[in-house]
């Protein structure tokens, strides 16, 4: 083998090795970025099982007006946000904490996360009025502002959303660039009881 047959190998290991170092850096960035996914996806589960497991009546508890529009209005641009009404705790004076967070920071593995949950009213048809179709989309009442008081031919239902962020690695470096959100609606009307003797 010639000194130049060396160089030539030598030279074509070296560009396999930095294609393959390359690639190792590739894949540890696509992996660390799947495992921020999956741990925003955990913590938006486990924000949303906490409002699951109490009643509709106390969601809204300690949530003051001015927090809830802000925060409605930072997340305008998220599903379901338009079609639903703004709620807030009515009780003077508010308690001292609030029974959902709208704000919730969480720190799992080194990565911040802001946990958002936002909770209002929407209406679903009942198809009881004059050509109206029972069921569809949860919305707002057409041409009322606010979640009307009487709401004929609607049912209520209680939406839940919630919105986790984080701002890690090259991909989230810029807020709001990495977001996963989830939503639910709960019904906070009384199950049927069925009488099962007499």
């Amino acid at each position: 083998m010639t000194l130049v047959e060396v160089i030539v190998a030598i030279a074509i290991m070296g560009i396999v090795a930095t294609a393959a170092i390359g690639l190792a850096i590739s894949a540890t960035t696509g992996s660390v970025s799947q495992q921020r996914r999956a741990i925003a996806v955990t913590v938006a589960n486990a924000a949303m099982e906490k409002a699951n497991g109490l009643p509709a009546t106390i969601l809204y508890g300690g949530r003051s007006k001015p927090l809830v529009q802000s925060s409605f209005a930072a997340n305008s641009g998220i599903s379901g946000i338009s079609n639903t009404y703004q709620e807030y705790d009515h009780t003077l004076p508010l308690p001292g904490t609030q029974t959902i967070r709208i704000d919730d920071p969480v720190s799992q593995n080194g990565t911040a996360y802001t946990v958002t949950t936002l909770i209002g009213t929407c209406f679903e048809k009942l198809g009881t009025s004059a050509g109206q179709t029972a069921g569809g989309d949860c919305t707002k009442i057409d041409g009322a502002a606010y979640a009307p008081a009487i709401y004929t031919g609607y049912t209520p239902l209680t939406r839940v959303i919630v919105v986790v962020g984080w701002t890690a690695g090259q991909e989230c470096a810029v807020a709001g660039s990495c977001v996963y959100t989830i939503s639910t609606l709960i019904d906070s009307h009384s199950d049927l009881e069925w009488k099962t003797n007499g």
